[in-house]
Parts: C-alpha cells; structure tokens; sequence
C-alpha cells in the first residue's frame, strides 16, 4: 500500500465520472503496505479505497476483484470492489490499472486473542467454503515455481547455511502431496492486518492482492504463522486451539491436511522471508515507499524448521482438542 503512482483530485475526476459514488470530497495517499498504489477516497455517499495495481494483468483482475465480489456475495464478510456504470470492477487511471473498494470500518488488532483468532478462522472455512464454487482460476503467485527463482534471485545475499535449509525446505515440499490436498480459492495472505474489527467483533478481510488457487491448508499456515505466533518464534497452544476449533467448527481438516501443517508452516515461513528480502533487495521506486523486515520470518523459519517432530504432534493435539 506504499504510493508508486501519484494522483490528484483533477486526475480522479474524469475517472469518478465512470462510478455512480458522488464526487471527491478527500484524498488522502497510504504509506503502509508494499504492493500498490493506495488512497483513502472519500465521497459524497461513502468511504473507500482507491486501488492502482502496480504489478498485476488484467487477468490477475479478473481473478482477485471477481472472487472478492464472488466471496461478498455469498455473505463472506470481506471489502466489495465497486462496479463503475458498466459494471466493470476496474479501468485504467493514470496508466495504471484502478479499482475502487469499500473501506470497512473497524480496526487492526495487533495482538490477538483466542477469541479473534477463533472468530476470524471461522470466516476463513466460510471463505474456503463460498469460493468452491468460483471458476475461475489464478495459480499461487508466491507457489513453488516463484520460491524456486527467488532463491536463485537471492542467491548471493544469502550465506551458505541459508541456502541450505531453503533447498532442503523446496525439495520436502515438492515431494510432499500438497498437491493432492484440498484446494480452491484461498486468501493466501491473511495476516492480522489484513482483517479489521470494531469491539471485538470481525467486520471483515481486505487485501486479496495474493489470492489464488491452492491448498486450503496452505492459507491456514500462513495465518497460524502470523495470529498465533509469541515472542519466541513460536505456536501459542491457546490461539493455536482456538483458530483450528473455529476453523473445524465451519470446515473439518481432514487427516491429510492436519499432517501436512507443520511442514506448511515451515514452508509458508519461507515463502515470507523470501517476499520480503526479494523486496528489500530488489527495491520498487516510489514516492512513498514501504518494506518489512525480513528477519522476522528468517526467525519463523528457522523455528519451523528446528521444530520437527515436536511441532507436528503439537498441531495433531490442537487439532483433536
């Protein structure tokens, strides 16, 4: 959400012209994020998000603004992008592609409960649930394929134990049956930060940027990684419990699926470090620009990976509880 595309308020106008929202009341740029381009967009009959996308084609698009649509829908609580006259959820703006979505109201909780992460893993099984039938198709951007080549993009910033364990991390997962798991369209980017609340109660998920196919567990390891992570690096057995009981309490695990999570874990962990190094090496100019810290999840990993045996019988516990 860092601002590589500068807009006015007279570069909007002709592009507001296409929605049916009012006129522009403020426009504000927000610094936080990496991805692209975000202002806080006000009108006169509401709040909302204007989006330029930075990196994406046009079918990428169609994939993240129809599934959030798709999702919205069926009653997951999640920001509806907003048709213009046409009913198209993007046009271009400033050489970009733009979207304009809903800002929700609520509010990031930075440390979590038991209570949100039960919650709000409950949306997740309803979001994995309502997507099922969503046809179309968009391959994990951040998958196998992309980890492969960031590590040889990276092969020079890391050191040699580094590229050791991300090898041997690559080569489990590609012999893994991760494939053959339960699968559609995921979030595959569910921090804390991308879910808001107001009074403890979840008013819904934003930033669908990395949605995709895969593996549902897969999306569920990318959020125990962030919501029940403690200061050591490590799984909070209280938040664990309770995002896996608010999960199974929509969708069941099934045994496979619960198997598969702690080498997820290690795997989504990496798949982070990656992203964010790549970022931090590779830098995007902009007028206002922001990365994160690699090492938090060089930290993760190296947890995930030290963990082993123990981790797995841990998350088959929670699972069961």
């Amino acid at each position: 959400m860092s601002v590589y595309t500068t807009v006015s308020q007279q570069d909007l106008e002709p592009f507001l012209e296409r929605y049916s929202i009012g006129r522009c009341r403020a426009l504000e740029p927000i610094a936080a994020g990496i991805t692209n381009t975000n202002y806080r967009l006000d009108t006169d009959t509401g709040d909302f998000v204007l989006t330029l996308y930075e990196h994406h084609s046009d079918d990428e698009l169609d994939y993240i603004l129809g599934l959030q649509r798709h999702l919205g829908g069926a009653g997951v609580r999640c920001a509806m992008p907003i048709e213009d006259r046409r009913g198209e959820l993007f046009s271009n703006l400033n050489q970009r592609p733009a979207a304009i979505i809903e800002r929700l109201p609520g509010q990031v909780v930075p440390a979590p409960g038991v209570d949100h992460c039960r919650d709000a893993a409950a949306e997740l099984a309803r979001l994995h649930l309502a997507g099922s039938d969503f046809n179309a198709y968009r391959p994990n951007p951040r998958g196998l394929d992309w980890m492969h080549a960031a590590r040889d993009m990276l092969a020079e910033t890391l050191d040699g134990d580094d590229r050791e364990t991300i090898d041997a991390a690559l080569a489990d997962y590609q012999r893994s049956d991760a494939d053959s798991l339960p699968g559609g369209a995921i979030h595959a980017d569910l921090f804390r930060d991308n879910a808001l609340f107001d009074r403890g109660d979840l008013f819904g998920f934003i930033d669908f940027d990395y949605a995709c196919v895969d593996s549902y567990a897969f999306d569920l390891a990318v959020m125990l990684n962030d919501w029940c992570n403690d200061d050591d690096a490590e799984l909070d057995t209280g938040r664990t419990r309770a995002l896996l009981e608010g999960y199974q309490g929509v969708r069941r695990l099934n045994a496979a699926e619960i198997d598969s999570l702690a080498l997820l874990l290690r795997v989504t962990a990496m798949r982070f470090w990656l992203s964010r190094l790549y970022d931090q090496t590779f830098p995007q100019p902009g007028e206002m620009t922001y990365s994160k810290s690699p090492d938090e999840f060089r930290r993760l990993f190296e947890r995930r990976t030290d963990g082993g045996d123990a981790l797995a019988s841990m998350l088959a516990d929670a699972a069961a509880a």
